[in-house]
C-alpha cells in the first residue's frame, strides 16, 4: 500500500501531542515537511517519543525522525510551580542555542517549537544508546571508551558555550546503526550558565534532585555543606566518572545500595575524598581507567578535572592499554540482572501465597502485574492495603535491564499502590486530581531525601492508577517509638521535622490526609549512624481545610505520645512550668474540637518548646539559622541508636 502524498494538512501551531500517535498529519517547518506515523516509541520521565518522517521541500529523500512532547504531568507542574516554569524557560533557551550549534557529536535538533497543547522537539532517529550497544554489538573495552570520547567532545563543546548538560549518562549517548559514531542527546535538563547569573546549587536546585542518581547526580546537589557553591561544569565532569564506570558494569560506583534514599546519602558523603577512593570496582572495570574515574568523582568539585578536554587527553593516553579483543568484550551484570527468571504464572502464585493480607485476591494481583508490565516492572510482593488500596513491591523487568532498555535510570525496587479506577464513583476526578494537583504539588515541595514518591502513571489498558514510591530497605516506623525512650529535645526535634514536612503541603493548599504513626518512616544510614524521618502514605491527599486541621491534630497527638514523663521530670525546675504549659497547648491542639488549629500554630508551639530545652536552637531561631538542619542533627543519631540498637 502506497503512503499518502506529502500534502500539508495541518499547521505546526495547530498540532496536538495526541496527533503524534495517529498517522499522516503533515505540516511544514522551514523548508521541510514532516509527517506523523502514529507509532509510539518510548516514554521517559519527562517526555513521550513517537516515530515521524521528514523530507526537503516535499521532493527530497525521506528521513526517519522522532518527535518528542512533554508528559501531561510535567505540563501540569508547569502550571502550578514557579520553579518548574523558571527551569522550563531556561531549558528552552538552552535547547534553542544547542539547535543552532554545529558539532559532529551533538545530535541535530530539527525543530524546537510550541504546538497547540505542548512543545515539540524533532531529532533524527538513530540506532541504539551506548548502554544498549555494549551487549548488542559486543563492543570491546577500547571501542566503548572511544565512543564515549566522541560524546565527551560534544560535551566539551557545550561547556565552551557555557551550557551544562546535567544528565550525561550512557542512556543519553546515541549511536548510528553501525555503532561507529556517537551523538550526545536528550537536553531536557540543559541550562546556560548565563541564565542563572552565578546561582548556587542551593538557590537553583532548592533541594530537588535532577538527573540520574548514581551516575549524574553530584554531591553538591544533595549535600547542604556543598550546596552554597556556584553551579559550574564540574557537575557534568562528575557524571563523566559515572559514565566511564558504567561502560563496564551495571553496579554503581557506590557499591550495593538497597534503596534510593540510601544511595542519596552515599552520594552526599562522597565516594572519592582528597584522592582517597571508596569506588566499588568489579573486575571488568579496566585498571587504566580507574584513576580517571576517581578524579571525576571527587566530592569536592574543585578537585575534579577542570575541563572535559583534559579527560579526553587522559583517555587517549590509556587507549592502547585497553583490551580490543571482541572475545573479551565483557560486562559485569549484578545478581538482579543475572538472576534466573521465574515464569509469570509461578511468580504470581508465589505473590498470592505469601500475601500479608488475605483480602488481596488473585485477580487483583494479576491486574496489578499486567498494568506494571507495560511500564517495565513486574510484581514481587503483596504487602497489604493502604486506605483500602492494595500495595505491592515491584522491580524492573530483568529482560529490559539486561538489554539496557529499562526506561529509567532509577532501577531500585518500588512500592506501588494500585488504585482500580473501575471501583470508584468518580475515576476521572481522581486521575485529574493526581495529575493536575497532587503530583505537581508533591514535586514542588520535594526536599531531596525527604520524599519517597517517584511517579504516578495512568494505565489505560487496565484502568489502574499506579502510585510509585521509593522502596526503603529495613525501615522503622513511628509506631515503634512507643517502645523506646526519647529525650525531650529528640521528641520535639522529630515533631518539628515532620510538622515542617506536612506544613509544606498545607502551604500549597493540600493536606496529607493520612497522618498516623504507621505513616512515619525512618531510614538508617549505617555508615554514619544517622536516621532520617519522612511522612509517607500519601495515597488519598485532600484539598479540604478540615483535612488540614486533622493533619495538625494528628501530629500534635503523636508529639505528645513521644514526650516521656520521666524525661520531663529531669528538666530544669525553672523550665518545667513553662514546659507544662506547652504540653497543655499541644493537648488543646490535639483534642479541642472547639478550635480549628493551623499547622503554623503547631510549628510555633513545638519551636517554643525546643527553644526552652535547647539553647542552641534558641540562638539559631533568633538569628535566622537553618532550624530544620539543626533539628535533624539533634534527632538523627539518637533515633538511629534507639530504633536500631543491634547496629551499635
Amino acid at each position: 500500500m502506497q503512503p499518502p502524498p506529502w500534502v500539508e494538512n495541518t499547521q505546526l501551531g495547530a498540532l496536538r501531542a495526541d496527533d503524534l500517535t495517529h498517522p499522516d498529519y503533515v505540516f511544514r517547518y522551514g523548508r521541510y515537511f514532516f509527517r506523523t506515523l502514529g507509532t509510539h516509541l518510548a516514554a521517559g520521565g519527562m517526555g513521550t517519543v513517537s516515530e515521524m518522517e521528514r523530507r526537503l521541500d516535499n521532493t527530497g529523500d525521506v528521513e526517519a525522525v522522532v518527535g518528542k512532547t512533554f508528559q501531561v504531568q510535567y505540563l501540569n507542574q508547569l502550571r502550578s510551580d514557579e520553579v518548574t516554569r523558571r527551569d522550563h524557560a531556561i531549558n528552552l533557551n538552552a535547547v534553542s542555542r544547542i539547535a543552532q550549534m554545529s558539532h559532529p557529536g551533538l545530535l541535530p535538533i530539527y525543530c524546537v517549537a510550541p504546538i497547540a497543547d505542548n512543545y515539540l522537539f524533532i531529532t533524527p532517529r538513530m540506532g541504539v544508546t551506548l548502554l544498549e550497544a555494549i551487549s548488542k554489538h559486543k563492543l570491546t573495552a577500547r571501542q566503548r571508551t572511544q565512543l564515549l570520547m566522541q560524546a565527551l567532545d560534544a560535551l566539551g563543546h557545550l561547556h565552551e558555550h557555557r551550557i551544562l548538560h546535567r544528565d550525561f549518562t550512557l542512556r543519553n549517548v546515541l549511536l548510528d546503526d553501525r555503532a561507529a559514531v556517537a551523538y550526545l542527546f536528550d537536553f531536557d535538563l540543559a541550562l546556560s550558565l548565563d541564565d542563572i547569573h552565578g546561582g548556587t546549587y542551593a538557590t537553583h536546585y532548592r533541594g530537588r534532585v535532577f538527573g540520574s542518581p548514581g551516575y549524574s547526580v553530584p554531591p553538591e546537589t544533595v549535600d547542604p555543606g556543598l550546596a552554597e557553591l556556584p553551579v559550574t561544569p564540574a557537575m557534568d565532569v562528575f557524571a563523566v566518572g559515572g559514565a566511564l564506570h558504567a561502560l563496564f558494569t551495571d553496579e554503581l560506583p557506590y557499591g550495593k545500595a538497597d534503596d534510593m534514599w540510601g544511595l542519596l546519602m552515599r552520594i552526599a558523603e562522597g565516594v572519592v575524598i582528597d584522592g582517597k577512593s571508596r569506588v566499588h570496582y568489579p573486575d571488568t572495570v579496566p585498571r587504566p581507567l580507574r584513576p580517571i574515574i576517581e578524579r571525576c568523582l571527587e566530592r569536592d568539585p574543585g578537585q575534579r578535572y577542570a575541563r572535559v578536554a583534559s579527560i579526553i587527553a587522559d583517555l587517549r593516553a590509556v587507549l592502547p592499554d585497553l583490551d580490543d579483543r571482541a572475545a573479551d568484550s565483557r560486562f559485569f551484570f549484578s545478581a538482579t540482572m543475572g538472576a534466573p527468571q521465574v515464569d509469570r504464572p509461578a511468580r504470581l502464585q508465589q505473590v498470592f501465597n505469601r500475601r500479608r493480607d488475605e483480602t488481596i485476591s488473585k485477580a487483583e494481583i494479576e491486574l496489578a502485574d499486567a498494568s506494571l508490565y507495560t511500564w517495565g516492572y513486574e510484581l514481587q510482593k503483596s504487602l497489604g492495603r493502604v486506605k483500602g488500596h492494595p500495595i505491592y513491591v515491584a522491580t524492573p523487568r530483568p529482560d529490559l535491564l539486561s538489554a539496557g532498555k529499562f526506561p529509567d535510570a532509577n532501577t531500585f525496587p518500588k512500592l506501588v499502590t494500585v488504585i482500580d479506577l473501575h471501583q470508584l464513583a468518580d475515576p476521572r476526578g481522581l486521575v485529574d486530581a493526581w495529575q493536575q494537583v497532587y503530583l505537581p504539588t508533591l514535586k514542588k515541595v520535594r526536599r531531596g531525601m525527604m520524599t519517597t514518591l517517584h511517579k504516578v502513571i495512568l494505565d489505560t489498558n487496565t484502568g489502574s492508577l499506579l502510585l510509585f514510591s521509593e522502596f526503603i530497605d529495613d525501615p522503622k516506623f513511628g509506631a515503634q517509638l512507643a517502645e523506646v525512650d526519647l529525650h525531650v529535645d529528640g521528641a520535639l526535634s522529630l515533631g518539628f521535622l515532620i510538622t515542617r514536612q506536612v506544613a509544606l503541603l498545607h502551604e500549597n493548599g493540600m493536606a496529607h490526609n493520612n497522618v498516623h504513626p504507621g505513616a512515619l518512616l525512618f531510614k538508617a544510614a549505617t555508615e554514619t549512624h544517622m536516621a532520617q524521618p519522612a511522612m509517607i502514605g500519601l495515597v488519598e491527599p485532600s484539598l479540604s481545610f478540615e483535612a488540614m486541621i486533622n493533619d495538625t491534630r494528628a501530629i500534635a497527638s503523636m508529639v505528645l505520645s513521644w514526650l516521656r514523663p520521666a524525661r520531663i521530670l529531669q528538666l530544669n525546675a525553672r523550665t518545667r512550668p513553662h514546659f507544662d504549659a506547652l504540653r497543655g497547648r499541644l493537648t488543646q491542639i490535639a483534642t479541642d474540637r472547639a478550635e480549628e488549629p493551623r499547622i503554623d500554630e503547631l510549628l510555633a508551639a513545638i519551636s517554643d518548646g525546643l527553644a526552652m530545652v535547647d539553647f542552641n536552637f534558641s540562638v539559631l531561631r533568633d538569628s535566622g539559622g537553618d532550624l530544620e538542619e539543626y533539628a535533624q542533627l539533634v534527632l538523627s543519631h539518637r533515633a538511629y541508636h534507639v530504633l536500631w540498637p543491634d547496629r551499635g
